[in-house]
């Protein structure tokens, strides 16, 4: 399928990062704060993988509120981003991240459109891979959000996206 200016439709794999790619506060007892609690699942990355395979893109879409609430660092954020973009083999064509929180002391912080469950957060996401590549589009049809929390399923139906839960994906 082609596009307007004759780009090529490319299916999206939307990626929650914690509890989905690597083990969040549910598997690890506490959140992910650094690289150094970075563990991803083997299953996701068998899962990513089949997803390139077939000629797909894979994005993930993470809330990151810790920065906004002063917990951790937006360096040691992109530390641990980076790290399992390492652990998975640079499988990842974009990882993008919300840093807002709506119980932050600072109102720009508090509010945002990216924070899932906005949909805000998928359309960035496309809108970088578009910037990356210029001769693609991403319809929503053809796109899949994995997840684990009803935030992300909120997320993903909004933007018109299928929905997994993250243990099914990753077992299937």
């Amino acid at each position: 399928m082609t596009g307007p200016q004759g780009e090529r439709a490319v299916p999206v794999l939307y990626l929650d990062m914690d509890g989905t790619v690597r083990k969040g506060k549910d598997e690890l007892g506490r959140f992910v704060n650094g690289p150094e609690d970075v563990e991803v699942f083997p299953e996701a990355i068998t899962k990513m993988r089949q997803w390139k395979q077939g000629g797909g893109r894979i994005a993930a879409v993470s809330n990151q509120g810790g920065v906004a609430l002063g917990i951790v660092t937006f360096e040691k954020v992109a530390a641990a981003m980076a790290e399992t973009q390492r652990q998975c083999g640079d499988l990842f064509d974009l990882i993008s991240f919300c840093c807002h929180h709506p119980h932050a002391q600072d109102p720009a912080n508090a509010q945002c459109w990216c924070r899932k469950p906005s949909a805000g957060a998928v359309a960035e996401a496309a809108h970088g891979l578009r910037g990356k590549h210029p001769d693609e589009f991403y319809p929503p049809y053809m796109g899949l959000f994995v997840g684990d929390r009803p935030e992300d399923e909120q997320c993903a139906r909004s933007a018109g996206l299928d929905f997994e839960w993250a243990p099914g994906w990753r077992a299937s």
